[in-house]
């Protein structure tokens, strides 16, 4: 080999050697620590889910009233921690919805574990603030941190509009002896549900700007709408599916608390 070439090699592998540093530094990718605790919140709520179902079905050692009643207190922390962090009235209104309907689900596993009925008519109008509480709230996230577009704008005028005539259709065909009332609220109870399905999931706008909460509210509410169906928590799927939704409502506000904490890092920035 000539001195030329020798040089000529040596001169290479000095230029090749920072490259090859710097493709290896750059090929490191660090996941935020977001992701970190919201993945491992996932995966230890759908492990208790299973645990407390399993404890459920073998031993009798609480009620779902009672699971229910602590989910609950959690989630009105959490929606409490999302309204006194929010910067957007949007935001802040969907958490006081979310807070009351946290509320009013209490409230109604409470009544069923002091013995009141699922057909009582205190149940029934407890069941249809809870469910049109989740439907102002999702209204009110949806439109925070989108940006609208006339599809936006027109689904939901024919939302409100399909409601009010159909509650009116409603009273009309309300049969004889009934309470009008509660024939009204038991309505409610399920149309609401179907309601804020579609305020999320039929909106291309939120599958654009927050994927993560459409989907989160859309599964959690289409859960509801089953074990409404259902009418029953004695089967060990739908105290399954109970927790479920409760744990997709919280990874959703654990959410919408990380956007807001962001917005306020950048504005004390």
């Amino acid at each position: 080999m000539t001195d030329t070439n020798m040089q000529s090699s040596t001169h290479s592998d000095i230029i090749s050697q920072p490259e090859e540093n710097t493709a290896g530094t750059q090929a490191i990718i660090w996941t935020p620590p977001f992701t970190v605790f919201f993945t491992a919140l996932l995966g230890f709520g759908l492990g208790l889910a299973s645990l407390l179902t399993f404890i459920w079905l073998n031993s009798g050692l609480y009620s779902v009233e009672r699971v229910a009643i602590v989910y609950s207190v959690v989630l009105m922390v959490a929606w409490l921690v999302v309204l006194l962090t929010g910067h957007s009235w949007w935001v802040r209104g969907g958490a006081l919805f979310g807070l009351i309907w946290a509320a009013c689900s209490f409230g109604g596993f409470w009544l069923s574990k002091h013995g009141v009925g699922a057909q009582d008519p205190l149940t029934i109008q407890m069941h249809a603030a809870t469910n049109s509480a989740l439907l102002a709230g999702s209204l009110c996230l949806s439109v925070a941190r989108v940006r609208l577009k006339l599809w936006d704008a027109i689904l939901l005028w024919l939302v409100l509009l399909a409601f009010c005539a159909y509650l009116g259709y409603s009273y009309l065909k309300v049969p004889a002896g009934s309470n009008s009332l509660l024939f009204i609220e038991g309505r409610i109870v399920a149309w609401t549900l179907y309601l804020s399905v579609a305020i999320w999931w039929l909106r291309p706008s939120c599958w654009r700007d927050q994927p993560g909460l459409t989907f989160l509210f859309g599964l959690a509410t289409i859960l509801f709408i089953v074990l409404n169906r259902s009418s029953t928590l004695t089967t060990e799927q739908n105290v399954f599916f109970l927790q479920v939704g409760f744990l997709c409502l919280l990874l959703a506000a654990v959410r919408v608390f990380q956007e807001e904490w962001r917005i306020y890092r950048q504005i004390n920035r």
